[in-house]
């Protein structure tokens, strides 16, 4: 910055003596071109100096600001997008020594905007996917390194470019997908998940004491607790299934972390089968019942009277 504001001083000592020995100098009768020529001069290097002083004082403001708030993303946004910001003050510092010149304006503010029609159909493929690269860096759906799922894939992002991005799926292939396409899905991003959340359900067997039943849920809840970081949430006794009395308990793991979701659900799955064996706890498993005309009241059954015509019952494991 002060790189910049000491030309400027310059300049103005330079501007200052010529309009004053010209002022000195006129029983000399210089041409007025000359004046002109030599004012368009130092308006032109005010004008390139300003613009490069409101570039870096812009920038390092910028810059300045979101690190004192800690917005590390929006920092590489910001170092994305300064050329493009220098160059919009540059064309802005143009137009307006144009103006200065005396030069018609009107009839360049129309050429710019029949110009630009024409290109933007022209470039109506490289613009848009400029704006989708933008609406990357600028919403941030994404970041590099995280992994997201889209259309039925799951990938980790390597690179994202103008026109495409580069995603590494789970089995090692190298996707390569343009921005465009990568937006027009639904995105679910995985890697800044502050925590994950499993829920799971277990079914025990209906011969399964009232008093175990009861217990089930504060056993769950002890063998999360004894996982870390796993913390649990609730377990609930939620319905009378076809063949089992189903519970659904919920925990959570910190962090979005996939692989270690996996190790503290399969820690927790180990608990919970050595506490169901101390407790004489049985999972339970898909069975059948069937009634046959003709048979007589199973044993295990309370018997109400013997009938010829007593339906056989029959338990049929699948």
């Amino acid at each position: 910055m002060l790189s910049t504001i000491t030309p400027l001083a310059y300049l103005g000592v330079a501007v200052w003596g010529w309009q004053s020995l010209v002022s000195e100098l006129q029983a000399l009768a210089a041409g007025a071109w000359l004046d002109r020529v030599v004012e368009g001069a130092f308006q032109l290097v005010a004008i390139v100096l300003v613009v490069r002083l409101v570039n870096s004082s812009l920038l390092l403001l910028l810059d300045r600001s979101l690190r004192r708030f800690g917005k590390d993303r929006q920092i590489a946004t910001l170092q994305s997008l300064a050329p493009m910001i220098r160059t919009l003050f540059w064309l802005l510092g143009g137009l307006v020594f144009l103006q200065n010149q005396g030069v018609e304006m009107g009839a360049i503010y129309a050429s710019l905007a029949g110009a630009g029609i024409g290109i933007g159909l022209a470039l109506k493929g490289p613009v848009s996917n400029f704006i989708n690269y933008l609406t990357i860096l600028l919403d941030q759906p994404f970041e590099i390194g995280q992994v997201i799922q889209f259309g039925g894939h799951w990938a980790s992002v390597e690179r994202v470019g103008i026109r495409s991005s580069s995603l590494r799926s789970l089995d090692g292939e190298r996707i390569v997908i343009s921005n465009e396409d990568l937006l027009s899905q639904t995105i679910r991003n995985f890697g800044d998940l502050p925590r994950r959340r499993l829920v799971h359900h277990i079914g025990v067997e209906y011969q399964t004491s009232l008093e175990k039943v009861r217990r089930i849920p504060a056993l769950l809840q002890q063998v999360v607790e004894q996982v870390p970081p796993a913390e649990f949430d609730r377990c609930h006794f939620v319905r009378f299934a076809d063949s089992a009395l189903e519970f659904e308990f919920v925990y959570f793991v910190p962090g979005g972390d996939y692989v270690l979701a996996l190790n503290v659900q399969q820690e927790v799955n180990y608990q919970i089968m050595e506490k169901f064996l101390d407790e004489a706890i049985a999972f339970a498993y898909p069975t059948q019942t069937l009634f046959l005309e003709g048979g007589s009241t199973p044993p295990a059954m309370p018997s109400t009277g013997s009938s010829a015509n007593s339906p056989q019952v029959i338990s049929a494991k699948t």
